[in-house]
């Protein structure tokens, strides 16, 4: 496969308008002319269950197939019958055929293309809506969209019972009426779990290995007490001497650090680090200061202690991230709205915050924050300074997973040393075990820049109210259920590709089997082993194989715990989505912000700005010691944040 050269040319005249003959066939479920019983018994599909979807190119157009629906997936889909009596796939003698078709507009002029369909009402059955500048409920309104609610009632029961297994989704793709009644206006993607994350914190592991001193003692995982409570009776280290409490303590065993880098370090780098709370990876706020002192001694030893672009680790410029992050590491929240336990509160004024600047200014004071981080206003929250990260002059910092993880960062270090020692490991946020009170410490981060489990989203337009429904939304049930997300998601099985006429067959033209197969590890987890290895081979022919497009669905994230995607990637990285999904989002309020009335949106937008305004230009004060914390305080608690802690609280109460 790798390597391979591309055997087809780009599709010429991919859509650039709607074709009248695309939409033919809407007007009954009797078409073509041969009776109108349907499909089964091997019957032609006639125009009723003929359906054609609206999507954005992408996956292998033009390189492995000229019409997306000659992707291995697609055509699969297409070859099935659907039992509508009893959902899911059925058989000849039992089933229904559906055959979806598409429209793809021209890259680059989506947006324009879904705007001239519906003002001309030239638009086909399905749509995905991701170009729409209305949402769901306003486009039934205007009479482009179906109410679908009675057909997802009859035909989904999967997708209901997804929902009912996660009713705080519920409210993000239905609409409660005035009566209480919900209503479906389209059909969403929904990952069964969080969505695997594509940045974190990662950190110079060889500066560790060169500057870091092991510390006496570290924390002691086979203490009782330690295994009960998370932690020693005391932390950090300095403090449990000082009161000479070393319960959950043990005598550190490493004295030295040394690391083997291997052949491929990204996959064999391996060391004998010990933090001080006794693992392998820093897991609290005392790991990442002590972190700091070595870090500090790389610098200096540069000559880099006066250069602004070489430091420990930075913020974002208004002093704090309204998506959490390390700010939820001390008990909770992000200065911002928060939800804990059903209840929506503002948090810019409370102790946890208080705390987090605390750390903050002890970091400033000490010289390991980022002495200039008030000026990188231009630079998204983990992207800060990339030129003082890539020219290898920071010690811990947030990035894309494929920029400067594993050996990736030595291509632009500065420092010889680095261009052949640097090596960057990823970790997890930190957890607090030193700041604060009982409140503010070993408590798990809880508002994290992670994605939302709902995805896209597509509607099904008035077009489709002669067509075959019931078909149409068999097929969309049985694509909430695992078996669909497979197909969908990951292509076909052997048993797929080997009981289906393909043409193009990527699959025999690539002699790939399958595009994916199951196991059980040791741990009893399934693992789904890709064939086709993004990075490794040509991404073209994953999407070639797939249907991913058709979006409404089970998205597999592979961060359930109960399984998890073998895609080929390098351990680092591996180990990188194992960390940086280790804490989990549950206290953001972006979600339902998204469900608020045009008015309330703007009322949020109004109060949003004071309060980023009044953050951008004090907190920095604040954590530079030229402000003091209630003064801070008091100015942000005259903004009127209560209105819409009451906005948002309503929609969290929907999903109760």
């Amino acid at each position: 496969m790798k390597g391979k050269l591309v055997k087809k040319l780009l599709a010429l005249g991919l859509v650039a308008g709607l074709s009248v003959s695309l939409l033919a066939g809407c007007g009954g479920k009797g078409g073509d002319g041969d009776g109108g019983d349907g499909s089964k018994g091997g019957k032609e599909v006639t125009d009723a269950q003929k359906f054609t979807w609206w999507i954005f190119q992408t996956d292998g157009v033009g390189t492995y197939y000229e019409d997306y629906k000659d992707a291995a997936a697609v055509q699969w889909i297409n070859a099935q019958y659907w039992d509508t009596e009893n959902g899911g796939l059925g058989t000849e003698e039992n089933g229904t055929k559906l055959q979806f078709d598409y429209i793809v507009p021209i890259a680059g002029n989506e947006q324009d293309n879904f705007n001239t369909m519906f003002s001309t009402g030239e638009y086909p059955e399905l749509v995905d809506l991701a170009a729409s500048s209305e949402n769901p409920q306003a486009m039934v309104e205007n009479g482009w969209l179906m109410d679908i609610t009675e057909y997802v009632e009859q035909y989904m029961p999967n997708y209901l019972a997804l929902l009912d297994a996660n009713p705080e989704l519920k409210p993000l793709v239905s609409v409660q009426g005035d009566d209480g009644s919900i209503h479906y206006y389209a059909l969403y993607n929904i990952g069964d779990s969080v969505r695997e994350p594509w940045e974190g914190m990662m950190y110079r592991r060889d500066w560790i290995v060169e500057y870091g001193e092991p510390t006496e003692y570290v924390w002691d995982w086979d203490d009782e007490d330690v295994q009960t409570n998370g932690h020693p009776e005391v932390t950090p280290l300095s403090k449990a001497m000082a009161q000479d409490n070393l319960n959950g303590w043990k005598k550190n065993e490493v004295t030295e650090f040394t690391a083997d880098y291997g052949e491929n370090p990204d996959e064999d780098y391996t060391d004998n680090v010990i933090f001080p709370s006794g693992t392998e990876d820093p897991i609290t706020i005392s790991d990442w200061e002590w972190m700091f002192e070595a870090f500090d001694k790389a610098i200096a030893e540069r000559g880099w202690a006066e250069d602004s672009n070489a430091y420990c680790t930075s913020i974002s410029f208004m002093g704090n991230s309204t998506l959490g992050d390390i700010v939820s590491s001390f008990g909770g929240g992000n200065g911002y709205y928060y939800i804990k336990d059903g209840k929506v509160s503002f948090d810019g004024t409370s102790e946890n915050f208080a705390t987090y600047v605390e750390c903050m200014q002890n970091w400033y004071e000490k010289g390991w924050l980022d002495q200039v981080f008030y000026t990188r206003a231009s630079d998204m929250f983990y992207m800060i300074n990339q030129t003082g990260i890539s020219q290898g002059k920071v010690g811990l910092w947030s990035n894309y997973h494929g920029n400067s993880i594993g050996t990736r960062i030595r291509q632009t270090c500065m420092d010889e040393r680095d261009q052949q020692n640097a090596f960057a490991m990823p970790a997890a946020l930190p957890i607090n075990d030193m700041y604060g009170g009982e409140e503010q410490m070993y408590k798990e981060p809880d508002v994290l820049y992670q994605d939302s489990r709902v995805g896209g989203k597509i509607g099904v337009t008035t077009k489709c109210e002669e067509k075959d429904l019931a078909v149409l939304f068999t097929y969309l049930d049985w694509a909430y259920t695992v078996e669909g997300a497979e197909t969908i998601c990951m292509g076909l099985t052997e048993e797929q590709v080997n009981s289906t006429e393909l043409n193009p067959n990527v699959y025999e033209e690539y002699n790939i089997k399958s595009s994916y197969t199951k196991k059980t590890d040791n741990e009893g987890k399934t693992v789904y082993e890709l064939a086709i290895k993004s990075g490794e081979d040509d991404e073209a022919l994953i999407g070639a194989t797939q249907a991913g497009r058709m979006v409404a669905g089970l998205a597999l994230n592979g961060t359930t715990g109960d399984y998890y995607i073998d895609k080929g990637e390098p351990e680092v990285y591996q180990k990188a989505y194992q960390l940086w999904g280790k804490y989990k989002n549950t206290g953001s309020i972006s979600d339902y912000s998204g469900l608020l009335s045009s008015d309330e949106s703007a009322e949020l937008g109004k109060v949003q700005a004071q309060v980023v305004d009044y953050m951008s230009q004090n907190l920095p004060r604040v954590i530079m010691g030229e402000k003091k914390w209630e003064d801070y305080k008091t100015g942000i608690k005259a903004i009127d944040t209560e209105t819409i802690v009451g906005y948002l609280q309503k929609y969290v109460d929907m999903a109760k």
